[in-house]
């Protein structure tokens, strides 16, 4: 094969590695004043909400490249607001989140996924170091400069180890807690343009 046939080849599969780089799910930035992730549960019966007020966010998704989107949050434990200092202080304890150990809770997508009904993440969710794989719908709607992303799954305490001793009991804190999640995200990073190829010369003989 001719020197002038590999470098046209060369050049082609140069081309075709940029284009799908350039082709990767955009993403987009979270606006913090208008987006949150609460919670819902129970306590002796009486329904009570609340809200992590800090939340890391890395929102990359295209409907058209699912295999390059991904939904991935970081929350630090510690924003917890349950709107009572009282239950805030005993959620802070190894019996429940035990914050001093376990700072953090994480999301982490496995995979997104088109269904009939909409699109899914595959996710890995990670609370106390224990890690359970949820499936998690959410609405996308995109609008003029961003879009919202919109959620709700229910996750099970017990799965990740919270409420040890009297409070595994049903009766003092329901297992099963509502997670909503509400992102305004803004204008999707522009992907950076490539530099230009340089010129290649055909060394001399």
């Amino acid at each position: 094969m001719s020197m002038p046939t590999l470098l046209r080849r060369a050049a082609a599969v140069a081309l075709v590695l940029v284009a799908a780089a350039a082709g990767a799910a955009p993403l987009y930035p979270v606006v913090p004043a208008q987006s949150s992730l609460a919670f819902s549960g129970t306590q002796q019966g009486e329904r009570f909400s609340g809200v992590f007020r800090s939340f890391d966010a890395h929102i990359q998704y295209a409907p058209d490249d699912l295999a390059g989107s991904r939904l991935d949050v970081t929350i630090p434990l510690k924003s917890l607001d349950s709107k009572s200092p009282d239950r805030d202080q005993a959620l802070a304890t190894a019996d429940w989140f035990d914050f001093a150990r376990y700072p953090t809770a994480t999301f982490h997508t496995v995979a997104v996924r088109a269904t009939a009904t909409g699109a899914v993440a595959d996710a890995d969710v990670t609370i106390k170091g224990r890690t359970k794989r949820i499936a998690f719908p959410f609405t996308w709607s995109g609008r003029a400069g961003g879009a919202t992303l919109d959620a709700r799954v229910t996750l099970d305490r017990l799965d990740f180890g919270l409420g040890a001793g009297e409070w595994a009991d049903e009766s003092m804190v329901g297992r099963k807690v509502d997670v909503i999640v509400h992102l305004t995200l803004g204008p999707p990073a522009v992907p950076a343009a490539p530099p230009p190829a340089k010129p290649v010369t055909k060394p001399k003989r």
